[in-house]
């Protein structure tokens, strides 16, 4: 069996938090509800039963506790793989675009969680 180093640039927080996200190719069509499974300062897990083409790029928006409204981010299918219990779909989305200060306010509670709870993946 072959390690591979850990890529990561953010720790990622295990969470459960509601999502909606678009098809950024069809700018007007329906929100479709999804979940997050984790998230860090470059992207999130995300669970939906629809399956996304890697590459998709979507406009996601996120509802974070403490936040008044949902957080709007531009973003990428990166992976994606079934459950083979639920039938829902996991996939790796990478955030292409978010404003630096809600970037740097995600990164800054997901950092205050971990360290005050432990809480991490």
């Amino acid at each position: 069996m072959v390690k591979t180093k850990e890529q990561r640039v953010y720790p990622r927080l295990s969470v459960y938090h509601l999502a909606k996200y678009r098809l950024l190719s069809k700018p007007e069509g329906r929100l479709v509800e999804a979940s997050a499974k984790n998230i860090s300062g470059g992207g999130i897990c995300l669970r939906a039963e629809e399956e996304l083409p890697v590459s998709t790029v979507l406009q996601l928006y996120i509802n974070f506790p403490h936040f008044s409204k949902s957080v709007p981010i531009l973003a990428r299918v990166i992976w994606k793989k079934k459950l083979k219990k639920s039938g829902i779909f996991e996939m790796g989305i990478r955030f292409v675009e978010i404003e630096e200060i809600l970037h740097n306010e995600v990164i800054r509670r997901i950092e205050y969680i971990m360290k005050k709870f432990g809480k991490g993946k």
